[in-house]
């Protein structure tokens, strides 16, 4: 009964091993030694090998370019120390060179397995929206500033009311897109990080947000309504969530005397519910579709700011849920659903 129940097991692993999409091999190593394959599945046969049979072959001179040997080496000691077992290393395939997130797992002192995500398009993902995010932190920025200082300038010499109001128009416009550029880093700054849950009290949390953005925004009211002992799992970054919507709803807001009001409550004994209404012109549908279902993000619908992305996203990270109701008369209500902690 063992026997066969051993048999079973080691055909499940078989077949796991050579039917995983991720290029995986089983290597020996011996002390100061270079691995060595002892068997590769399909998928490392496909990405690495332009032989026959890799069974016997040393694992870095089959797939480490030359001037990486080096560092591979070093990788591999750290890896057997058990000091380091994964990495982003870059690995020679049969379509050049692309990178490879390596894991490593050691079943005995000197043999393990070696497992090869390809992370190519989401390094070069990343390098892109760091060179988007550089020109948008310094040289857009500095232009706005330029173009800024010119405005100041132009008012000087302009008399007329018509000439006043266009100048006006292209300030306006040159704020909204230093916003777009701060709402931008903000992103950069705070997502693709994880969320490590941990008991947050609403209170000491919303106040210093609230008494900023008044001071942000001094023509309008912004009120909040809050339960002194509410509490939610999230972490630090619910501060600008909060400001995000805080935010989205007074600058918006086209009215003499824009109106925000914050309310908190507890819908049950596992949920809190935040509320932001304002008495702005609303968020206008497409905007509302493209971030609440997913419509395709195109040059006629996508949105007018970056602001309720922040919010939508770690608000999901927090386990969490957003909606977006826009009033009939004027105004908005945006609605963040989060897990509520004991306190």
């Amino acid at each position: 009964m063992i026997s066969t129940h051993r048999t079973e097991t080691t055909n499940h692993f078989t077949t796991l091993f050579t039917q995983l999409p991720d290029p995986v091999v089983e290597f020996r190593q011996e002390t100061d030694s270079e691995p060595t394959i002892v068997n590769a599945n399909v998928a490392f046969h496909d990405m690495f090998a332009s032989i026959e049979s890799v069974v016997g072959h040393p694992l870095r001179e089959l797939i480490v370019p030359a001037d990486s040997r080096d560092g591979a080496t070093a990788f591999d000691q750290r890896s057997s120390d058990g000091i380091e077992t994964q990495a982003v290393v870059e690995r020679a395939t049969s379509n050049g060179r692309r990178k490879f997130r390596c894991r490593r797992i050691h079943i005995s002192d000197s043999n393990g397995f070696a497992i090869y995500s390809d992370v190519t398009e989401k390094y070069h993902q990343e390098q892109y929206l760091d060179v988007l995010h550089r020109v948008l932190r310094h040289n857009l920025r500095n232009d706005l500033t330029v173009i800024n200082g010119q405005i100041e300038r132009a008012f000087e010499a302009v008399d007329s009311d018509e000439g006043r109001e266009a100048l006006e128009s292209v300030q306006e416009t040159v704020s909204s897109l230093r916003q777009l550029c701060s709402e931008a880093q903000t992103i950069r700054k705070v997502t693709g990080q994880p969320s490590t849950l941990e008991v947050t009290p609403l209170m000491d949390l919303l106040w210093p947000v609230i008494e900023d953005c008044r001071e942000r925004f001094p023509a309008a009211t912004i009120s909040v309504d809050c339960p002194a002992d509410l509490a939610v799992l999230a972490d630090n970054r619910l501060r600008i969530v909060v400001d995000s919507l805080v935010d989205n709803a007074a600058r918006h807001n086209t009215s003499e005397t824009p109106s925000v009001t914050m309310s908190v409550a507890a819908v049950d004994d596992e949920t809190v519910e935040l509320a932001v209404a304002d008495d702005g012109p609303g968020i206008p549908e497409s905007e509302r579709r493209v971030i609440m279902e997913d419509t395709e993000v195109s040059p006629l619908s996508h949105g007018s700011g970056l602001g309720l992305w922040i919010v939508k996203w770690l608000t999901e990270s927090y386990g969490g849920c957003l909606d977006i109701d826009t009033l009939n008369v004027n105004g908005s209500i945006v609605r963040i659903r989060l897990p509520q902690a004991s306190t």
